[in-house]
């Protein structure tokens, strides 16, 4: 299965709040990103996967500019963005993320900001 992110999702830490009691919650603006991302994978066809119990690989592209204007790399946490996106991913079908046992995250260097995510079984 492979799923088109076409928009940025932005940090994990910006995503939380936390109340009074020290207790983290979604923000308003994540509860509406987690929907669009569930709206999307809604509209994509991909196959069911053998067992509840199979193990997966999911493989994490998030393409946008990682560099400054100087040339630089920028100071950005990216598995905190990868969290939000495998959490809303794996929500909006249906499967406990406790059945990734492999996981790669790559920057993928582009003009445009979008994500890649694809889950496929461990065999």
């Amino acid at each position: 299965m492979k799923i088109k992110i076409p928009f940025k999702t932005p940090s994990i830490n910006h995503l939380h709040g936390h109340n009074n009691f020290g207790a983290f919650y979604l923000k308003p603006e994540a509860k509406k990103l987690r929907e669009e991302i569930k709206e999307i994978i809604i509209n994509t066809a991909f196959p069911l996967f053998a067992q509840e119990e199979t193990p997966l690989k999911v493989t994490t592209e998030i393409h946008e500019n990682w560099y400054t204007k100087k040339g630089l790399v920028k100071r950005v946490d990216v598995s905190n963005r990868e969290k939000f996106l495998t959490d809303s991913v794996f929500d909006a079908i249906g499967i406990d993320d406790k059945f990734i046992f492999e996981h790669i995250m790559k920057k993928i260097q582009s003009d445009e900001e979008f994500a890649i995510i694809t889950i496929e079984e461990i065999k």
